[in-house]
């Protein structure tokens, strides 16, 4: 108990820590001194500025209509964009200003500047330099993922413009935006070598992410679909969420299908966001195995998970605003109840080291997840620490994972090894079995038959002697009997269970077929009342051997359940190609409740407790009768008695040639009649 509470105790204070971290390290970043005016020389910086420094935003609910009306706002109604909140999802446009002076500096170049704005999916993005008084525009700009690229436009991962070469003073910078995402705001200004090298460098970061989360989903869906754990399969899902959601935030869509499809970059992030509520919950409730540890609690997640994969439908439309505030926040709270149940359970199981990667694997990125979701919704400030978090937490989600799955994958295959030499010692051991027993009944064979004729010849000569002699020796000859028939089903089951089992046919007359089965059995078990009352003439393809089997365990039945009634055997060819024959016995019939189970191996009803047997006769003959192709089945009168149905195709041509030969002078009732119908 000791070792887990350690190992529990060690996990949190990883937890603990890596939040500790990131809210440190994001509150520093948080805490850069916000400058009040820009100075810039005419041509633009030298080196690359962040906007964000410097850019204030209107916050309040009031509608702003004009670029003109904004310099005249008082400052108190904004707000710093590195300190306060972001606005989250919201339909209004959002207002940023900054006051831009332009002073001489000696040794600037007259270079090109350019000012970079993110996030890609913002829709609408209109860019203004105002004169001091605002009265005048001295420069726009009109961007966005929605806005059409003017001819001869920069082609960007982000929106880029040119920014305009401005004359000595002030200035106002504004900048209006709107999108049906998140509101996430990030603008840079930098010289044109910088745009180069950010553009490049970029442009390799960013796809070999894309090559890495694509590779990942490859092998891991590869895997999940081979080792058939759920779990891995999901996580494939979510790693190809994340795929669209990094295809779309980088600005691949939009720079790809812009040209001719203008919402690529909101469907593309909107659907990678949707997946990724929905597939990291499942995956994580798979992962801990809330699947068998907590069902209820599992449905809900499966139901959550449906609902927001759904949200994918929004992705174009304003609707994802409202999709977003109400899916974002219970989607934390869930992270937060798997993360306390895991950890709940790792602090009851023993499978310590287990418990404590997962929650450190867990922990982690639904941290990070967390910081995201609420910087989207508006709760945390917007700077490089909150906008990176996500991207960061899933790397190490990533690497913990895949080791994860690594050690998995490995108990996995040691599982099915060990499966596979288990199975061919079983098969092994069966094998060994089936020849033990098959060897042991023929060594049963020979002297049950000597024991069985001993007991015929000394009845034959003691019929004169007391009634308890007979008596005993009625009982050697029926328990021998017993062992013989017992013997024969044995090895009538080795042989149907054998791999290289075949039936070896041939044409039978089945008219005279059941009067030899019947008269032998009759010389074997004096006093048994057995009846051919109809037999068709008809040849069928059989085993005789086999079929001889099949036909004296349903006689043998009806006498051990029926001791003393009369058993009726018949036989009807009918016109669809099969004859009927059919055992039935006056017997007090069989249980409905045993009815259904009466042809499978080893079944003893509720009424042959006394009864000798081991449950193998009408199994055996309905496994006797399907091969050769046929069906077997057993009804129970109103008034009792069992009948036992077996459906045998015949042979039509040769049955017709034996009843023209013999079309005269048929015994046992011969008929033309050629019945149609499933039952004659």
């Amino acid at each position: 108990m000791r070792s887990i509470r350690l190992n529990m105790f060690l996990s949190a204070m990883l937890i603990l820590t890596a939040s500790g971290i990131f809210a440190v390290y994001g509150a520093k970043i948080a805490a850069h001194e916000v400058a009040k005016t820009l100075v810039l020389p005419p041509s633009g910086p030298a080196e690359v500025i962040n906007l964000n420094r410097y850019l204030t935003r209107l916050v309040t609910d009031r509608k702003v209509e004009s670029a003109f009306k904004i310099p005249s706002i008082a400052e108190s109604e904004f707000a710093s964009v590195l300190e306060a909140r972001g606005p989250g999802y919201t339909d209004r446009t959002i207002w940023y200003r900054a006051q831009v002076k332009i002073v001489d500096q000696p040794g600037r170049t007259g270079r090109s500047a350019f000012i970079d704005i993110g996030h890609v999916y913002l829709n609408d993005i209109e860019i203004s330099i105002l004169s001091n008084d605002a009265r005048q525009i001295i420069w726009q700009e009109h961007l966005g993922d929605r806005i059409p690229r003017a001819k001869g436009g920069l082609q960007n991962l982000s929106h880029v413009a040119e920014w305009p070469k401005l004359s000595l003073g002030e200035y106002w910078l504004v900048i209006a935006a709107n999108t049906n995402s998140a509101h996430v705001f990030e603008a840079e200004l930098l010289p044109d070598t910088a745009l180069i090298a950010k553009s490049g460098s970029n442009s390799f970061i960013k796809g070999a992410t894309l090559g890495v989360l694509l590779l990942a989903f490859g092998i891991y869906f590869a895997f999940g679909v081979m080792s058939g754990d759920r779990s891995v399969l999901w996580y494939s899902g979510y790693i190809f969420s994340l795929f669209l959601i990094s295809f779309g935030v980088t600005g691949y869509a939009q720079l790809i299908f812009k040209p001719f499809w203008s919402l690529a970059s909101d469907f593309v992030t909107g659907t990678g966001t949707a997946f990724a509520l929905g597939t990291s919950i499942i995956m994580w409730s798979y992962m801990t195995r809330l699947d068998r540890e907590n069902r209820p609690l599992f449905r809900i997640m499966i139901g959550y998970s449906v609902l927001a994969m759904a949200g994918f439908l929004t992705a174009t439309s304003d609707w994802y605003i409202l999709y977003a505030k109400v899916f974002f926040g219970p989607q934390i709270f869930l992270l937060a109840v798997l993360l306390i149940n895991l950890m709940y359970r790792g602090y009851r199981q023993k499978h310590t080291f287990q418990m404590s990667y997962l929650m450190v694997a867990l922990g982690v990125p639904t941290i990070g997840a967390m910081a995201h979701l609420l910087l989207l919704i508006g709760w945390l400030p917007v700077n490089g620490f909150t906008t990176s978090i996500f991207a960061l937490s899933s790397f190490i989600q990533l690497v913990l994972v895949a080791i994860a799955m690594a050690y998995r994958t490995y108990g996995v295959i040691n599982r099915r090894v060990d499966a596979l030499a288990s199975g061919q010692r079983a098969d092994q051991l069966a094998s060994e079995q089936r020849t033990f027993i098959t060897m042991l009944s023929h060594e049963f064979r020979t002297p049950l038959a000597i024991i069985q004729r001993s007991a015929e010849i000394l009845g034959l000569h003691l019929q004169k002697e007391p009634e308890s002699v007979l008596n005993r020796l009625s009982t050697i000859q029926s328990n021998a009997r017993q062992l013989s028939g017992l013997v024969d089903a044995f090895l009538t089951k080795e042989t149907l269970d054998s791999a290289t089992f075949t039936t070896t046919r041939e044409a039978v007359a089945i008219d005279a077929f059941l009067r030899d089965l019947i008269a032998q059995r009759q010389r074997e078990v004096p006093g048994q009342n057995i009846s051919l009352i109809q037999s068709d003439v008809v040849i069928v393809e059989i085993d005789r051997i086999l079929m001889e089997r099949a036909l004296i365990n349903l006689i043998e039945n009806a006498r051990k359940y029926a001791p003393g009634a009369a058993v009726w055997i018949s036989a009807e060819r009918a016109a669809n190609g099969y004859v009927y024959i059919r055992v039935v016995d006056e017997g007090p019939g069989i249980a409905a409740d045993d009815l259904q189970n009466v042809l499978n191996a080893f079944y003893r009803g509720r009424d042959s407790v006394k009864i000798q047997g081991v449950g193998l006769g009408l199994h055996l003959t309905k496994r006797i009768i399907e091969a050769h192709d046929g069906s077997l089945s057993v009804s129970v009168g109103e008034e009792g008695g069992t009948t036992i149905l077996i459906k045998l195709p015949y042979d039509r041509d040769m049955t017709v040639l034996r009843n023209n030969e013999n079309r005269t002078g048929f015994p046992l009732g011969y008929t033309e009649t050629l019945y149609s119908g499933e039952q004659p």
